[in-house]
């Protein structure tokens, strides 16, 4: 239950700070800064406050809801002037939800390949989403931050969790996991680069720059059949503090390690994401499986191939077309994370005209430009193509095409969910702060799905056959 929740919920039924805290026995200042973004209560508190505030009268609180939603219409002269605007579900809206209830449907299989994996920086669990959809069983994981690891357990609460800090890690845990599961069949990875650079001139000190060093031993402990590592294209040009590109070095640690590998550049919009969204996996095969490094090929867009059938990229649209149209400051009654930061009124001015995919930057008006910033900033996504990287600040109108195609502001956290290709049951906790962060750097699970299909399909001895289903 974010912050947001907690004051939306308290102002619906007419509860103040000070008598929850009465209630609960949590600091009123506590309540005050988590409901603000400032700070994380620990989950304890968080389910106390929850449980304390899911007693109130659904019906009664949705009658609320409506009316406050009703009474919120309009909030800035600007648009309140105007003729509210409004979309259409699009012609492929309901295929593109079929495509992550069926993604949904394989996630909450109980698993019947046994076919193991590992995951390390889980993040929200993005990536394990889909690879747990493939049909594998992700039996332990870790990641650093709590507020990540909260989120996460809620959405695998029977996965078991390695120390925090992968540096932590001994041989000692490998080896329970060895003992109790045999053999692991796929490890997966995001390690952080921001210890490297383009450069190369980063600090020789900086801790984050043997992350990708533990990541290597500790596959190279467990031996699994494949090892996938996902991050940013550009840690492909990236060179380590003394000058070598990281990637060759990750290539050279795996051939030492007896894998065959390579790296790919691939971009989620082909696998079935409707956002552009490019990134490097790298793929190392175990030798012994006599299979070169392979990838999956596209699923959607058009290619070079003249007899290539795939459909078309899902599109913004596609995505988000059955949810409330919502101006600036304006909430769903329908889905509490559909709520549409409220921006200011100068800022809606700037942008209120601004055509799709165009920025306020490019205005005629020298008084309708913001005074600073790139033309990437305050720019409209448009409705019809794939959607631009989702960021974490996706919420900041200011961000890079974070604008909404039609209405005039920035994503909502809904929307965000959606172009990542995360079923809307996905559970979140923690503050917006947090939410905004795992959503902006997750794996999109569907990116997930497709990849680890793919290796157990063709690096695996399961026979068993999983796709995603579409009318």
């Amino acid at each position: 239950m974010t912050g947001f929740d907690i004051r939306e919920r308290r102002n619906d039924i007419g509860l103040s700070q000070s008598k929850l805290s009465d209630i609960t026995g949590i600091e009123q200042a506590r309540i005050s800064a988590y409901e603000l973004g400032k700070l994380n209560l620990s989950i304890n508190e968080v389910n106390k406050i929850a449980t304390h505030l899911e007693k109130i009268d659904e019906p009664a609180l949705l009658k609320l809801k409506k009316k406050r939603f009703q009474n919120s219409q309009h909030l800035d002269s600007i648009t309140a002037q105007r003729p509210r605007r409004g979309y259409s579900k699009t012609k492929r809206n309901n295929e593109y939800l079929e495509v992550l209830k069926s993604l949904e449907s394989q996630f909450f299989n109980p698993p019947t390949t046994g076919l193991k994996a590992v995951s390390f920086f889980a993040g929200c669990g993005g990536l394990c989403y889909g690879v747990k959809a493939a049909g594998f069983e992700i039996v332990a994981t870790n990641e650093l931050i709590e507020n990540y690891k909260a989120i996460y357990e809620l959405n695998f609460p029977h996965v078991n969790f390695l120390p925090n800090d992968v540096q932590e890690i001994t041989k000692s845990d490998i080896e329970k996991i060895l003992k109790k599961h045999k053999k692991i069949d796929l490890m997966v990875g995001g390690p952080p680069c921001q210890g490297f650079s383009l450069a190369g001139k980063r600090d020789v000190n900086d801790k984050r720059n043997t992350l990708f060093e533990y990541y290597l031993k500790i596959a190279e402990q467990i031996q699994p059949k494949v090892i996938l590592i996902e991050n940013v294209r550009l840690l492909t040009s990236m060179k380590d503090p003394n000058g070598s590109l990281v990637s060759k070095r990750i290539l050279d640690t795996f051939e030492k390690m007896g894998y065959k590998s390579n790296f790919y550049s691939v971009n989620a919009k082909d696998y079935g994401v409707p956002q552009h969204r490019e990134r490097v996996i790298f793929i190392a095969v175990r030798k012994d499986l006599k299979k070169p490094s392979s990838i999956a090929e596209a699923k959607y867009g058009n290619s070079i191939n003249l007899f290539n059938s795939n459909p078309p990229y899902f599109t913004f649209g596609d995505a988000v077309s059955d949810l409330d149209y919502l101006e600036s400051g304006e909430l769903s009654t329908k889905d509490k994370l559909h709520r549409a930061v409220k921006h200011p009124e100068h800022v809606i001015r700037w942008l209120v005209d601004v055509p799709e995919g165009k920025s306020a930057h490019d205005n005629i008006d020298p008084n309708l430009r913001p005074p600073s910033g790139y033309n990437t900033t305050y720019k409209r996504q448009v409705w019809t193509e794939p959607a631009g990287t989702v960021a974490t600040t996706y919420g900041m109108i200011s961000g890079c095409r974070n604008v909404h195609p039609i209405a005039t502001r920035a994503l909502t956290t809904r929307e965000a969910l959606r172009l990542q290709s995360f079923p809307d049951s996905f559970k979140l906790t923690g503050n917006d702060g947090t939410i905004r962060t795992v959503i902006g750097n997750a794996v999109p699970p569907l990116l997930g799905f497709e990849l680890a299909k793919f290796i157990k399909e063709n690096y695996t001895d399961c026979d068993f056959k999983c796709r995603i289903n579409a009318p």
